[in-house]
């Protein structure tokens, strides 16, 4: 077989492999192309930026009424695994809701820790604050970790509550992290979507619910 033979019977199979690598290209550039997303449940409408592909649904019978959002993050990771965000309305919001969703509570230098023993928990779950800032709001949750059940498998928490008038956004992820790859934590991924928050409709007034609106 001449040279140039050879060379045109390699050249199929050189297209082929430039096209399915273009198309893997294609569909990774995709799904980082952000989407908004909107989802209306009980008192709570809104929308958000997806940059990761995920589904945002409200479901149909739970009651009190919730909606869900699921995607991987690090779908690159050495162990990858699927975050599920679990959104709650609370309506109206109460300081003591917003204690036990979130473990929050409002300072006079906006929202913070609710340091309380039942919140803090044993040291050995790192209970860490996470402030969120949005589009005309703020907000905030925390962090914990599992101290129960097999070592390797000890995830990450975090729970979270946006206030938005008399109404709060609250929810919670239960799975942001492994404990032992700590260094492939989807928190900051978690944080950016919430932050990309935008509600929908005027807030009612807050004070209705006796919890102070904080302002950017």
């Amino acid at each position: 077989m001449t040279a140039p033979e050879r060379e045109m019977k390699c050249l199929p199979v050189l297209i082929m492999l430039a096209s399915l690598s273009a198309i893997a290209c294609a569909k990774e550039n995709l799904a980082s192309v952000p989407v908004m997303r909107e989802v209306q449940f009980d008192a709570c409408h809104f929308r958000l930026k997806d940059a990761y592909g995920g589904d945002l649904s409200a479901t149909k019978y739970s009651t009190p009424a919730q909606a869900n959002y699921s995607a991987n993050f690090h779908p690159k990771a050495k162990r990858p695994f699927e975050t599920s965000i679990q959104f709650s309305c609370m309506n109206p919001v109460t300081p003591e809701a917003l204690s036990d969703r979130a473990g929050i509570i409002m300072t006079s230098h906006g929202w913070a820790l609710d340091r309380s023993p039942d919140n803090i928990g044993p040291k050995t779950q790192h209970t860490t604050f996470q402030p969120l800032n949005g589009k005309g709001w703020k907000g905030g949750g925390v962090t914990q970790d599992d101290i129960n059940g097999d070592e390797a498998n000890r995830r990450r928490v975090f729970a979270f509550c946006i206030p938005h008038g008399t109404v709060a956004l609250c929810g919670v992820a239960r799975h942001v992290a492994y404990l032992r790859k700590l260094k492939e934590s989807v928190l900051p991924q978690t944080v950016q979507l919430l932050e990309s928050i935008e509600f929908i409709g005027a807030p009612a007034n807050a004070q209705a619910s006796g919890v102070e609106a904080a302002h950017p």
